[in-house]
């Protein structure tokens, strides 16, 4: 049996990265850059007003202070967007709001609460005055954003590999980026296995399981940013298992939930050997440690050469999931192009206790940060039993083989970045 280490570093070794789309600039948002993108103009692209006041000549208002204020007189008023074409001259000054182009002659702008402007104005100043005082001295340069102080042209915006979040896409959008080439979202196939599933819609009786793994893996699936397809419930039977995994060939992954045990009717390592090769079975962690990654062998003539991957998840939800969140999440992120591929993790104060035991040991736990530290609990209510206590975690703790946690340890857990509580 592999630990997590290895069989991680198993997964990895045999996944790709997923070739490149190009994409309207509001989809790439959770996508990863497959350009480097630079800008081709200065921003601005001339001298800007930083705040709303009055564009100035500074030697006009040298000298200016609260009990010596200077005069200027007011030749109008420069506003976003469009270009002013007076000269602020000798003696003049003139009206400038944010983001406005710094009229010729001007060379300093003086924010409005320097001024004799009414502070508790709302919108344009109601006297219309056609001189201002001004109270404050100001250096050449003052309260001006030089062309180019957003960004330079030629300046790289965003490199190649960088995934795209809310402030890469301001960045692009501010320099007419409309589109992007990003690394494309993986189509992972979805099989769950077992003559004991049920769909939602049915009635449960004895013996009987809702497919709850199906539609859990769908959703992590999604959050990381595949697209998942659900291809239903394979029956503990070969002809059935392998007939849903030939639909999938298509697809860039297969993920199946459940007949990855030793009993009779865990069929998924036979299927996988046959249609390709069984890479590891099995890893030295609980819950979950019936997992098995393989390659299959794709058709001819399909238009992909790579092996498939297909990720066999245990059946006990907690394991399917736990199995996911340690090695299929990785993974996806790895087609996406993502290169920060190890979990988040905190260290914690132990809340409470944990047992030795043979193996890496994943606790379904609570993560809060109290008094300037994260204190974390490793066991739910006994009576709540384990889909309960899945329910109500917002963070996994591994704790390792051999050891034994006790209240007030030091230990690393993972938030799980799909639980906001």
């Amino acid at each position: 049996m592999l630990n997590l280490t290895e069989a991680l570093e198993a997964v990895l070794s045999h996944i790709g990265v997923l070739d490149v789309e190009e994409k309207a600039l509001l989809r790439c948002a959770g996508r990863v850059s497959a350009e480097n993108i630079r800008s081709e103009y200065n921003l601005p692209m001339l001298p800007a007003a930083r705040l709303d006041g009055y564009a100035v000549r500074t030697e006009d208002i040298a000298g200016a202070g609260q009990e010596s204020p200077v005069t200027l007189r007011i030749i109008g008023t420069a506003r976003a967007g469009v270009r002013p074409k007076q000269h602020v001259k000798p003696g003049t000054a003139m009206r400038i709001m944010t983001g406005s182009v710094l009229p010729p002659g001007a060379d300093g702008v003086v924010r409005f609460e320097d001024t004799d402007e009414p502070g508790d104005k709302n919108g344009p100043n109601a006297g219309s005055p056609s001189q201002v005082k001004i109270f404050v001295s100001a250096e050449s340069g003052a309260n001006i954003s030089p062309a180019g102080s957003m960004v330079k042209r030629g300046a790289l915006v965003l490199p190649q590999g960088k995934s795209i979040g809310p402030a890469q896409i301001s960045a692009l959008a501010a320099i007419g980026k409309a589109r992007v080439r990003v690394v494309r979202r993986p189509r992972v196939a979805i099989i769950a296995t077992g003559d004991e599933l049920i769909s939602l819609q049915k009635a449960i009786s004895p013996g009987k399981t809702y497919n709850s793994n199906a539609a859990a893996i769908s959703a992590l699936v999604t959050h990381y940013g595949g697209l998942p397809l659900v291809l239903g419930i394979a029956r503990d039977n070969e002809a059935s298992l392998l007939a849903k995994i030939r639909r999938a060939v298509t697809a860039d992954a297969v993920i199946t939930s459940g007949g990855v045990s030793m009993g009779d009717y865990d069929l998924v390592r036979l299927v996988i050997a046959k249609l390709g090769n069984v890479v590891f079975s099995r890893l030295n962690m609980g819950p979950g440690r019936s997992f098995t990654f393989g390659l299959i062998d794709r058709p001819p003539g399909g238009g992909q050469s790579t092996p498939l991957p297909v990720f066999g998840l245990s059946g006990p939800p907690a394991g399917c999931l736990n199995n996911f969140e340690t090695l299929v999440r990785p993974a996806l992120l790895k087609m996406m192009g993502f290169t920060a591929l190890v979990h988040p993790a905190v260290a914690a104060v132990a809340g409470d206790a944990a047992g030795v035991k043979p193996l890496d040991f994943v606790k379904w736990s609570r993560l809060a940060r109290v008094d300037g530290e994260y204190r974390v609990l490793l066991n739910g209510p006994d009576k709540a039993g384990m889909l309960a206590q899945m329910a109500a975690a917002n963070s996994l703790t591994i704790v390792p083989a051999g050891a034994e946690v006790h209240p007030g340890d030091s230990i690393e857990v993972w938030p799980l970045d799909w639980s906001r509580d």
